[in-house]
């Protein structure tokens, strides 16, 4: 009878023990997850922001003290909640439009993102209107520098193929 006694507790402590692992490592597969998620938003929030001692270098890629206090308060930022809007907000009322690397696509800024695209068009289609005149000029002038002697032979070549 003690035996069973014994056998029935150490089982239900196995069943306790693998019931709190199961457990625990539900809650290390879920932190995980929610880790590589704030790391993944984290590392796109920064990849935004420029460092403000580097030139061209964003936050994420810079190891000056200046960016390294920018990522500290962007990971205490998204650990109070905030969304990527607030964080992008809280930067631009501190440093100004500037600290983004790509600046917003409104009001005067899309001027900005619209005129590349609008010269390369104007330049291709002013390439194109003048090779044409440029063909058209250069066949002219070939024209014009026939002799007379020339001239009278091409008339006759002209007269011969319509008569054929």
């Amino acid at each position: 009878m003690q035996h069973r006694q014994i056998f029935a507790a150490d089982f239900r402590t196995l069943c306790g023990l693998f019931a709190l692992i199961i457990l625990c490592s539900t809650f290390t597969v879920t932190f995980a997850a929610e880790s590589e998620e704030f790391e993944a938003r984290f590392r796109k929030l920064s990849n935004e922001l420029r460092c403000p001692t580097c030139q061209g270098v964003s936050v994420k890629d810079s190891e000056a003290g200046f960016s390294n206090s920018i990522k500290d308060k962007i990971r205490e930022l998204m650990k109070h909640k905030k969304s990527d809007k607030e964080i992008r907000e809280y930067f631009i009322e501190r440093y100004g439009e500037w600290i983004l690397r790509a600046p917003p696509k409104q009001g005067f800024n899309l001027v900005l993102w619209i005129l590349p695209g609008a010269g390369i068009v104007i330049g291709l289609l002013w390439v194109v209107f003048r090779s044409k005149s440029w063909v058209t000029n250069s066949q002219h002038e070939e024209l014009a520098q026939l002799t007379p002697e020339e001239e009278q032979k091409l008339k006759e070549d002209l007269r011969r193929f319509e008569e054929s």
